[in-house]
């Protein structure tokens, strides 16, 4: 799957993968700002919250339900997220149609109104959305490890961010925020499907050509990782403990990455996952458990969850940490490690036939790392792994010493304490 980028005079990027045979195409805009660019209590969650005032209208579009209309109209989709690193906004259209979702994306991006009635009623929606998040233990406890991985920094604070923020922010801030990060050096227009590349870049000029362009503000580094407390807990009338144990890992395009994901592929990825089997299948401990890996551009999160009885936490962590202990002892055999590699071959193949997942894994490289490598390379990188570079990057990643555990539940004590015995720690 070959790609092509051109990079405008103004340095905005435009990076295209032509699908000859696909009836879509997938346009969109990524900007390199997101939850780690803010500092959480004076404008924790603004990137996320101008996500959503894109969508609510422009000078030519004067209203989210025009610019849904014009989308629906010919049966396209179009969506938005905010991550830690970047903002994504996308719109997937019939390929005959990608003038069309270009030419809104621009719009949104250079003139959106952020009109002032807009603002104050999706400080409402926002406000929901994060009662939403909240209320849900199995989504909300992963909000308490980065806390333990990475104290003090903007990666540990939740991206939908505060609630004093969102309901204080001032329209100019937000017009602020987004004059500072929206720029066309810091930006990248992705599209794949039945698309040009030729004149896509025609139209990017068109649409962002005049735009001038001045360097971002960086993100802070990730300095200190793991200093200080080992459990973070939250007391709440849940019907499950909700269990996270974690680590740091690798950033991106390390040279142990690769290992440390078909490691965390081989205790928690499927239903043949090892904490799968072992926690679920032979001791019935909980419905679900699994394990994954986030990786960011100086960093990177392993998280064990699992939701189970308030009675069975004891077991079930110990049945965990069982695990851990295990792939830092014992080399994983030939056969598991082939079917973890074939398991991540096949799911990135099988994604690539969707110009949506290519376009997301266009934009995101080219934001974040400046160049893109190939299915085939990250392939290879993969193949390469051997099982003592598992039990290497095994020992590094899950020593005891470096577990943390963030739980909800409504007597949090009993967990915290499993979690001591489990790893021999005190704190």
């Amino acid at each position: 799957m070959n790609h092509q980028i051109t990079t405008l005079k103004n340095g905005l990027r435009v990076v295209s993968v032509t699908m000859p045979q696909a009836y879509s195409a997938t346009v969109s805009v990524t900007t390199g700002v997101g939850s780690r660019y803010e500092q959480f209590k004076t404008n924790g969650g603004v990137s996320h919250f101008l996500e959503h005032l894109f969508f609510k209208g422009t000078k030519k579009r004067p209203s989210t339900k025009i610019i849904s209309e014009q989308v629906d109209a010919v049966g396209g989709y179009a969506n938005a997220y905010t991550s830690n690193e970047l903002t994504n906004f996308y719109i997937k259209v019939p390929y005959q149609q990608v003038q069309l979702a270009m030419d809104i994306l621009a719009d949104m991006m250079r003139n959106s109104l952020f009109d002032a009635s807009e603002i104050d009623r999706e400080r409402g929606v926002v406000l929901e959305e994060m009662n939403v998040y909240r209320d849900d233990p199995a989504s909300h406890v992963h909000s308490l490890t980065p806390h333990l991985l990475w104290p003090g920094h903007p990666l540990a604070e939740e991206i939908i961010g505060s609630e004093k923020v969102i309901k204080r922010v001032k329209r100019d801030e937000i017009i602020a925020h987004r004059d500072t990060f929206y720029r066309p050096g810091n930006m990248v227009v992705a599209a794949a499907g039945r698309v040009d590349h030729d004149k896509l870049v025609a139209m990017a000029e068109q649409l962002y050509g005049d735009m001038t362009d001045q360097p971002a503000p960086v993100s802070p580094k990730v300095e200190q990782i793991l200093t200080g407390n080992r459990t973070k807990t939250l007391a709440q009338d849940t019907a499950q403990t909700h269990l996270a144990i974690s680590t740091v890992g690798y950033p991106y395009r390390h040279p142990k990455e690769a290992a440390s994901r078909l490691m965390a592929a081989i205790l928690g990825r499927g239903l043949s996952s090892r904490l799968f089997l072992n926690v679920r299948e032979r001791k019935g401990l909980a419905y679900r458990v699994n394990a994954g890996l986030e990786t960011f551009t100086d960093t990177a999160a392993f998280e064990v969850y699992a939701g189970v009885g308030h009675d069975k936490v004891p077991e079930a962590i110990a049945a965990i940490c069982e695990e851990l202990r295990t792939i830092i002892a014992q080399p994983v055999p030939e056969g598991e490690l082939n079917k973890a590699k074939n398991q991540i071959r096949g799911g990135l193949q099988m994604a690539m036939e969707n110009n949506s997942a290519v376009v997301d894994r266009l934009s995101t490289q080219l934001t974040l790392l400046g160049s893109i490598r190939s299915v085939e390379e990250t392939l290879a990188e993969l193949d390469a792994v051997t099982a003592a570079e598992i039990q290497r990057v095994a020992a590094e990643m899950l020593a005891p010493d470096r577990l943390r555990l963030g739980i909800i539940s409504p007597d949090p004590a009993p967990a915290v304490k499993a979690f001591r015995a489990a790893t021999g720690t005190r704190s």
